[in-house]
């Protein structure tokens, strides 16, 4: 049990690691976070997820996770929406009974959260084709990836209070 909940925890990642450039104040217009210069940080952060590896059998290694965009915006107020888009490729391992082709999908993940409150407000994971459908059969992992980014959130609260 304790090693499901690692493995679907790493699912979340990715909702963490954009809750960590969403605290930033953000203007009225969208911007980009691949401009900040708390990317390269973000990036190391987005680059240790493993999705892949949540999958029991079959196309469990994560081959790329290569993020398109990260977009966030003033919605209301302290209210903020963010949007990050990636490309992940899964394969199976090399000694793997049977040996599937790499299985490329899209991952969008989008969160709401209220700056001045410290707390996450929706989120939403979606990831297509074949591994979304494996990943999705997790039942946990929306609820996890809720759970997972409003703790990071809460620390950096803390730590710019």
């Amino acid at each position: 049990m304790r090693e499901r909940f690692s493995r679907e925890s790493k699912a979340c990642c990715i909702a963490a690691a954009i809750s960590f450039w969403s605290y930033a104040p953000v203007s009225a217009d969208c911007r980009s976070a691949l401009d900040t210069p708390e990317w390269p940080r973000i990036a190391r952060s987005i680059a240790a997820l493993q999705l892949c590896e949540q999958i029991p059998v079959g196309p469990n290694q994560t081959v790329r996770f290569q993020v398109e965009s990260v977009d966030f915006c003033s919605v209301s107020g302290s209210v903020s929406s963010v949007t990050a888009r990636a490309l992940l490729t899964c394969e199976a391992d090399s000694e793997a009974l049977f040996q599937t082709p790499p299985l490329d999908s899209q991952v969008v993940a989008t969160i709401t959260l209220d700056t001045v409150e410290c707390r996450i407000r929706d989120t939403n994971l979606d990831i297509s084709g074949e591994i979304g459908a494996l990943l999705s059969g997790l039942t946990e992992t929306q609820q996890i990836a809720r759970d997972w980014a409003q703790s990071q959130l809460s620390v950096l609260c803390a730590m710019y209070r």
